[in-house]
């Protein structure tokens, strides 16, 4: 995904803020650790690093939340103490209003699908417009590999049906209207408490890609996995506007470059350890189910149903009118 600038700043303004700013070193922060086996942000984040370093420009990189938790992250990247932040889609949705439909369930079936929709859509451009309040420039996504299924503790999933009455942890209350379309009940968890849940029967399962549950090393509790191919899961990247709008012309030429670099990265690595996780899955002892013939589609048509609920209905027919 090309990166291009997508919003216009005032040069005056940027040249007096300008000392407060330097192109290096530049402060990139994220939630993961430092492992390009299993974390795709900093597979991003290397190739981000490498691109700028071509011009010995420094890039430190600050991963596993050493610079503050996804919110205290916003906040600096806003105010431009960090330059740039990998960070959750919550931290997005609370900046742009239309950005949950990008997150809809059953809206795009691959991640090639949802970076050729966006590009295409220019709904880029609309999240900018909002971000941008905010202090925030959103260039692009970074892919966690895989497309998101359910796993269980106990409880084999084949088809809609199974998940009758079964617990499942949920980031927010949007979720919970997901799941009770399909007959289960959410319970909202934060990740960090998702191991207590799953161990006292809080909740029974989640809704995530294999990636989630391997790197969060779950799969000591989780023993069944139904492959939904519901959704690709997107991380958000996030760059200080005021920041960017300090560099001149070609150094913002460079960030460009560097962005573009991190994006290839990661789709490259996506593309190659989505493959390969179902295998892994086996390999640590869960049991990977088939849904029945026709399965999908029941969990597709209902989500789809709810979708209005919680994403702007004006944004989920705009994005439709693309997949057509």
């Amino acid at each position: 995904m090309k990166f291009k600038m997508l919003l216009a700043s005032a040069a005056t303004l940027t040249a007096l803020a300008a000392p407060a700013f330097a192109l290096g070193p530049i402060n990139l922060a994220f939630a993961g650790p430092e492992d390009a086996r299993v974390d795709g942000e900093y597979v991003f984040a290397e190739a981000f690093r490498d691109s700028l370093a071509a011009h010995d420009v420094e890039v430190i990189i600050n991963p596993n939340d050493t610079m503050g938790n996804e919110d205290e992250r916003l906040d600096q990247v806003s105010t431009g103490l960090v330059e740039v932040n990998l960070g959750s889609p919550a931290a997005l949705f609370k900046m742009s209003p239309i950005a949950p439909a990008l997150y809809l369930p059953f809206m795009f079936e691959s991640e090639q699908q949802m970076d050729e929709i966006v590009a295409e859509s220019g709904l880029l451009n609309e999240v900018n417009a909002q971000t941008a309040n905010y202090g925030v420039m959103i260039p692009g996504f970074n892919m966690r590999g895989g497309l998101v299924g359910i796993f269980t503790t106990d409880i084999p999933v084949t088809k809609m049906s199974d998940l009758d009455g079964v617990r499942l942890r949920a980031q927010n209350g949007e979720q919970i209207k997901f799941f009770e379309s399909w007959g289960a009940r959410g319970t909202v968890v934060s990740f960090a408490e998702v191991p207590n849940a799953l161990q006292t029967g809080v909740a029974q399962g989640y809704f995530n890609p294999p990636s989630s549950a391997i790197k969060a090393r779950h799969t000591d509790i989780l023993k069944n996995y139904a492959p939904l191919d519901a959704m690709p899961v997107a991380r958000v990247i996030m760059v200080s506007q005021d920041w960017y709008d300090s560099l001149s012309a070609e150094e913002q030429g460079w960030v460009n470059a560097a962005l573009d670099d991190g994006i290839a990265a990661n789709r490259e690595w996506s593309a190659g350890y989505g493959a390969e996780m179902i295998n892994q899955l086996g390999d640590m002892g869960v049991t990977v189910t088939t849904l029945e013939p026709g399965e999908r589609e029941k969990f597709a048509t209902a989500t789809k149903a709810v979708w209005a609920e919680t994403a702007d209905p004006a944004v989920i027919e705009e994005l439709q009118s693309f997949l057509k």
